[in-house]
């Protein structure tokens, strides 16, 4: 890499989701060159739904077809996260696949981007700058304590308000609101991150 290179964007599974739910992932895009996601991610954003009550499968199919579109501008990192997962779950399903005893893939996805971070110290110029999309409150908290590595985070309603604000994406102005129509939030938590996704994973 070298000081040239443009800012570098990772994001967690809920940004996708969100923009997904409101056909605008192009948005992620707009601020940098190469999008980094996760194996770990790309499973949780694009695996079927487990619950018939779960909206993401509504837009399930473009989630898909534009990942597999934009192909040459998201980088796959492979995680040891994935693997362990994959491991698991394969060992699972030889074992007859017993819902109760299905391996637990939450907080995974954070867990992937935290070790891809970790990977990338002493790899990105100083000048250079990671952004991270991410709402989890843990997460996030990981994320604060992580040093020698330049990061900026954002939830996505703050993403969503820079594009307005920074990039002229007009539209923008009222994409969290269209959001908020689509996907149920949970309630504020902590004033310096309050706006979590509720599971829809």
């Amino acid at each position: 890499m070298s000081e040239k290179d443009p800012i570098f964007l990772i994001m967690d599974a809920s940004p996708i989701v969100m923009l997904s739910a409101i056909g605008r992932l192009d948005w992620l895009l707009e601020p940098c060159g190469t999008i980094w996601m996760t194996d770990m991610v790309m499973e949780e954003v694009t695996r079927d739904p487990e619950s018939g009550a779960d909206p993401r499968k509504r837009w399930l199919s473009y989630t898909r077809s534009w990942i597999e579109a934009n192909k040459f501008r998201i980088r796959r990192v492979e995680t040891g996260t994935y693997k362990t997962y994959k491991l698991a779950l394969d060992a699972w399903r030889a074992q007859g696949a017993d819902p109760a005893s299905k391996p637990d893939s939450h907080d995974l996805g954070e867990a992937s981007i935290i070790q891809t971070l970790k990977s990338f110290r002493g790899k990105v110029q100083p000048r250079q700058t990671i952004i991270v999309l991410m709402d989890d409150t843990d997460g996030r908290d990981a994320l604060r304590g992580m040093r020698r590595i330049n990061l900026d985070v954002f939830g996505t309603r703050t993403f969503i308000e820079a594009l307005c604000t920074h990039f002229g994406i007009i539209e923008a102005e009222h994409a969290w609101q269209a959001i908020l129509n689509v996907i149920a939030l949970d309630e504020p938590k902590d004033e310096d991150d309050p706006f979590l996704v509720r599971r829809v994973l």
